[in-house]
């Protein structure tokens, strides 16, 4: 316990140096990142687990750290590419439900056709096989192109209208594939909009508006679910949108802005999808209706359970909190429309977060009270 403890200090520590090292790069903290969610991952398999699910998480890992310190375009794009074939392989052999096969096929079908145009304009570029990743961004100046570029990484995050893929993906996958998903895979999106930044796509005000409004579409879409896993998947579409914005319209602020949002996003669903993975094997189920009143069952689990929510809403001292504080310094002299949307989407943010935890640490639920409510002759009966 006490290494545990420490090594899990360290790498926070770790963590912060390089969010303040902001002058390192995105690469490496999203490294970071990577390492400290799979170490929660090895410390979390049980022995008995197969060793095909050890060496694909292996290979998975290597994929990233290969995507995230590649130097050249075209390794960035094939490591980039190569990441979904374990993911895919994790949904389709230990899937919990059968349509885990469905959504593999939106998973690997929606990032493989969106990467096509990509594709296409390495092809039609030759000249980016021997040139770096910030010299291949300078070269493009026209904006098809360039939408052309940024279309996988936009599918990857996701952004609203291509989003259909992940509410499957989380919902269909184990645990340790939905903490990579929201901790790690998301972030490849991110990665790549962060390297086509020298280009400013503020006048394409339709990927904006896109952004915006489909992240409070999505906020009032987790309002409606009943289902724990899915309404955290959801709520992923919502953060990402503020991910998007700020990284296009670029700006040192909305720089750090980003990287902020991404390290406590994938910290925050990353712990959430874990802690609704244990409630399902307390209650074998994750809809609302039968989760309700778990804080009688499992106090502790429900202390964790607020605290990440708090760390989601932007309470302070969390990094969520910063990163707000941060964009609305990059965007309030932009548009007062586009700081007007943000406000309503983090008040809407608020408000599933308030309605996950109230749905399933409180309430009337028939269900666990039949457990906590008997009588002494039943105890007695059962004892005998």
């Amino acid at each position: 316990n006490k290494w545990f403890f420490t090594s899990g200090l360290a790498y926070l520590t770790l963590t912060y140096r390089l969010i303040l090292e902001f002058h390192l790069g995105w690469g490496i903290i999203l490294l970071t990142l990577s390492s400290g969610v799979f170490f929660l991952i090895i410390i979390r398999l049980k022995p008995n687990w197969p060793l095909t699910y050890r060496v694909i998480l292996l290979s998975l890992l290597i994929f990233l750290w290969l995507t995230f310190t590649a130097q050249s375009f075209i390794g960035f794009y094939i490591f980039f590419e190569c990441s979904l074939i374990p993911t895919v392989i994790l949904i389709l052999g230990w899937g919990y439900q059968p349509e885990r096969l469905p959504a593999s096929y939106y998973f690997l079908f929606y990032t493989l056709l969106s990467s096509l145009p990509l594709l296409f304009v390495i092809v039609t570029h030759t000249s980016i096989y021997s040139s770096s990743i910030l010299q291949f961004w300078g070269d493009f100046r026209d904006s098809i192109i360039f939408l052309l570029v940024i279309l996988p990484f936009l599918v990857k995050l996701p952004i609203y209208f291509t989003h259909i893929w992940l509410p499957r993906a989380h919902v269909e996958a184990p645990v340790t594939g939905s903490m990579v998903l929201a901790a790690i895979l998301l972030k490849l999106g991110g990665y790549g909009l962060y390297l086509v930044q020298g280009l400013n796509i503020y006048s394409e005000t339709a990927v904006i508006r896109i952004c915006m409004l489909g992240g409070i579409y999505s906020c009032l879409i987790c309002l409606r679910q009943s289902d724990v896993k899915s309404l955290i998947a959801y709520s992923s579409v919502a953060h990402i949108s503020f991910v998007i914005l700020a990284t296009l319209i670029s700006g040192y602020y909305l720089n750090i802005r980003s990287i902020l949002m991404m390290v406590s996003h994938g910290i925050c669903s990353s712990g959430l999808f874990y802690l609704s993975y244990i409630f399902y094997t307390r209650i074998w189920s994750r809809s609302f209706l039968l989760t309700r009143r778990t804080i009688s069952l499992l106090p502790y689990l429900c202390f964790w359970w607020l605290g990440l929510r708090f760390f989601n809403i932007g309470l302070p001292p969390s990094a969520n909190f910063f990163s707000e504080i941060y964009f609305f310094i990059g965007v309030f002299s932009l548009d007062w429309l586009i700081v007007a949307l943000s406000g309503i989407l983090c008040f809407f943010s608020s408000c599933y977060c308030v309605y996950l935890y109230s749905s399933t640490s409180h309430g009337e639920s028939l269900y666990i009270s039949s457990w906590l409510d008997y009588s002494l002759r039943e105890y007695l009966i059962r004892r005998a």
